[in-house]
């Protein structure tokens, strides 16, 4: 098959169109997310992006661009080692940082969602996480979207329409009953949008520094997730995080915006 062009809006759009397609008509029925058969439209909706990011992909470089999303899942030798240590600790270490400034000036330390004796639980929650949310998500979003995006505008400017699109494709989840019930009640709207765009831009850099690592972006993903549900955040604690994720991102923003000028 030989290669066509790389079509990153009409990805994004049919990414969309997907997800919210099945979030949506499961907000519309008023089934509960976690009980059958509302926990399958959760999942149908969630494989969006995985969906299209492998359609697309074929599309543009059949059966060798599917080998090479399978290479950048499982090769970890592609980032270098001080960048798995950013990938595996930078969310948990701002997490912490949070509390830790918030307990100089005189509140309680941070707390555990879950003892860390519990190793059933514990790896439950780490497969859940890691199969529902960074392993099909990525695939898509960084695996084809931010290498469509990178053909079409700068560096710093993919990064920023991805985030957005990827913090839009949840909107959904806010109106599915019982969603969030599992996660302990929704976030602040603007909040999660925000530290989803921040993210993004985040992860964009790491992509391009680590020579485009899926196996990096499904592990920092996972990272994220798993962060937010081991360690509690009440909300001047996530406040703090969110002003230390945006400095992270903005060095960041930095190094894509330079990525960008040279090869302009």
């Amino acid at each position: 098959m030989s290669s066509a062009s790389y079509r990153p809006f009409a990805f994004l759009a049919a990414t969309i169109l997907w997800t919210w397609a099945f979030w949506l008509g499961l907000a519309v029925s008023g089934l509960e997310a976690w009980e059958n058969p509302g926990r399958w439209l959760v999942y149908a909706g969630g494989i969006g992006p995985l969906v299209m990011g492998l359609w697309f992909q074929h599309h543009h470089s059949g059966a060798r661009g599917l080998r090479d999303l399978w290479v950048r899942l499982i090769d970890p030798r592609r980032a270098p080692l001080w960048l798995w240590a950013a990938a595996l600790l930078l969310i948990p270490a701002l997490s912490l940082i949070a509390h830790g400034v918030l307990w100089l000036g005189g509140a309680p330390g941070p707390v555990f969602a879950m003892p860390a004796d519990n190793w059933a639980a514990l790896l439950g929650l780490a497969v859940f996480l890691f199969v529902f949310g960074p392993l099909p998500e990525e695939i898509g979003w960084r695996g084809y979207g931010l290498d469509a995006l990178l053909t079409a505008v700068s560096p710093l400017a993919a990064a920023g329409l991805l985030g957005l699109v990827w913090a839009a494709w949840h909107l959904p989840l806010f109106a599915v009953p019982g969603y969030y019930d599992e996660f302990g009640g929704p976030p602040v709207l603007w909040l999660f949008l925000w530290s989803i765009l921040m993210k993004s831009i985040l992860m964009a850099w790491g992509y391009l520094a680590s020579d485009r690592s899926l196996l990096m972006m499904v592990v920092f993903h996972f990272m994220i997730n798993a962060t937010g549900e081991v360690i509690v955040m009440p909300p001047d604690a996530e406040a703090v995080f969110q002003l230390l994720l945006t400095v992270t991102a903005m060095v960041s923003a930095v190094a894509l915006w330079r990525v960008g000028r040279r090869h302009s």
